[in-house]
C-alpha cells in the first residue's frame, strides 16, 4: 500500500506556519472528451472553512483531488499560500486528507496510526509517540490507543483518521464526505467536533460534501457547484438566503422558484404575471428588465402561508391555488408539498402549532401566501421554468 495513497501529509519543512489560503485559476480538468472542471477560479481565505457542494459528478472531488496533488489538471493553476504547487509531490504542498473510507490501517494500534507518517519521516519514537498521544487527547481517544481500528465505531475510527491527518501539522485540511458513513446522530457530533477544531487550529478546511444542512452549519465559505463550474460562491447566509441562480435556490433546498412576466413597474414595487394570471408582487430597487421581461424570484419554505382555499380575488397579490400533494411532520414543523400549475411542486415549512391549528391533507385544496418583502429577486431568470409559466 502506497502511503500517499493512504495518507496525504505534509513534508516536515511544508509547515503550518504558512497561509493556508487555496487559489485555483482557470482549473481545467478533462478526461478524455468530458470536461470534468470548467476554468474554475476561486480563492478560499486562509482560516476559513470552506464546504464545496454539488450533486455526483458535478467537479467537486475532482478540485480537491487537484489541490491534494491526486490528479494533475488539464490546465489552470494552484496555489497554496503563494506556492504553485502543480507538479509538487502531495508531501511537499502544505496538506493533509481524510478520505471518506478513513483507511486506517487494520494491524497497527490507534497510536501506531496517528505516529505512522512520523516513523516514515524517521521521527524518533519517544517523540512520535509523544505527539501521536498528544493529537489523540485532542480528539478525545488517548484512552483507546491500544485498540485496533476494528474495535472502534465508526465516529471513533474517523476521529482516528482525522488525528492522523493533523499530526502532520498542515496549512490545510481536505475532507472528502467525511461524515457520509455515520449515522444521523454521530454526524451532527462531529460536524460539531470539525468546527471546533477548525477554529481551534486556525488553518484551511475544505471539505466536500454533498449534503445541504451539513454545508450551512459547518461552512465560512460554501461553493456550490454543476457540471464543472461554480454557481455560486459566498457566506452560507448568503447561499440560504439570496441564491443567485435558480439552481442554487432548488439545489440547497430552503427555497421555492417562481418567474412571471414584468406586467408594470412603480416606485416601490414591480408586478410580475404568469400565464395563469396569478400577479407576483417584488421590491422595486433590485428590478432591471423592462416590461415584458422574464424575472425569477424565491421564496423561503419558512416564509410561505398555507390556508384552505375559501373567497380569493382575482387580482390577490403573492397568492397562488393548488393542491397538497404530500405532508410531512418533522417535529417543531410540518413540510407541505402543494402542486400549483405550470409551476414545479410548491413547498412550505409551517410551524406544527399552525398546521395542527388548520391542518390540510393530501388532495385539499389550498391557497399559498407570502410578503413581498420576503421575496429574493434571482440575478438572471430561470428558462427552465419560463416554457411551463408562459406556453413558450
Amino acid at each position: 500500500m502506497n502511503m500517499n495513497d493512504t495518507i496525504e501529509t505534509t513534508h516536515k519543512t511544508a509547515h503550518a506556519s504558512g497561509s493556508g489560503e487555496i487559489r485555483l485559476v482557470n482549473l481545467t480538468k478533462n478526461f478524455g472528451a468530458t470536461e470534468a472542471v470548467k476554468k474554475v477560479n476561486l480563492t478560499i481565505p486562509h482560516a476559513s472553512y470552506c464546504c464545496m457542494i454539488g450533486p455526483s459528478g458535478c467537479g467537486k472531488t475532482t478540485i480537491l483531488r487537484m489541490v491534494a496533488g491526486h490528479e494533475n489538471p488539464t490546465s489552470g493553476e494552484v496555489f497554496i499560500g503563494d506556492q504553485m504547487v502543480i507538479g509538487q509531490p502531495p508531501v511537499n504542498r502544505g496538506t493533509a486528507m481524510m478520505f471518506q473510507s478513513y483507511a486506517l490501517f487494520p494491524h497497527l494500534s490507534i497510536l501506531d496510526n496517528v505516529a505512522f507518517y512520523l516513523k516514515m519521516r524517521s521521527v524518533a519514537k519517544a517523540e512520535r509517540r509523544k505527539r501521536a498521544h498528544e493529537m489523540l487527547e485532542r480528539v478525545q481517544l488517548d484512552h483507546l490507543r491500544d485498540r485496533m481500528p476494528a474495535q472502534l465505531s465508526g465516529g471513533q475510527q474517523q476521529r482516528v483518521a482525522l488525528a492522523r491527518a493533523l499530526i502532520t501539522n498542515p496549512k490545510v485540511l481536505l475532507l472528502d464526505e467525511p461524515l457520509s458513513a455515520l449515522d444521523e446522530f454521530l454526524r451532527l457530533q462531529m460536524r460539531g467536533e470539525l468546527k471546533s477544531l477548525q477554529s481551534e487550529l486556525g488553518i484551511t478546511f475544505l471539505h466536500v460534501t454533498h449534503t445541504q444542512p451539513e454545508a450551512i452549519a459547518l461552512a465560512d465559505m460554501v461553493v456550490v457547484m454543476d457540471n464543472g463550474s461554480i454557481e455560486q460562491a459566498g457566506s452560507a447566509r448568503e447561499i440560504f438566503d439570496a441564491p443567485s441562480t435558480a439552481y442554487v435556490a432548488r439545489f440547497m433546498g430552503a427555497q421555492n422558484v417562481l418567474t412571471g412576466l414584468v406586467e408594470s413597474k412603480s416606485r416601490e414595487s414591480v408586478i410580475l404575471k404568469t400565464s395563469s394570471g396569478d400577479m407576483l408582487e417584488i421590491p422595486a430597487a433590485p428590478i432591471q428588465a423592462s416590461v415584458g421581461e422574464a424575472v425569477s424570484i424565491s421564496i423561503r419554505r419558512d416564509l410561505v402561508q398555507v390556508r384552505p382555499t375559501g373567497s380569493r380575488g382575482k387580482d390577490d397579490i403573492n397568492t397562488i391555488e393548488g393542491i397538497v400533494e404530500a405532508t410531512e411532520y418533522q417535529g417543531n414543523f410540518v413540510k407541505i408539498a402543494v402542486i400549483i400549475e405550470g409551476v414545479e411542486t410548491f413547498v412550505a415549512n409551517i410551524s406544527d402549532q399552525s398546521y395542527f391549528a388548520e391542518p390540510v391533507v393530501p388532495g385539499d385544496k389550498v391557497t399559498v401566501s407570502w410578503n413581498s418583502v420576503d421575496v429574493h429577486v434571482m440575478a438572471k431568470a430561470d428558462s427552465g421554468d419560463a416554457g411551463s409559466l408562459y406556453g413558450g
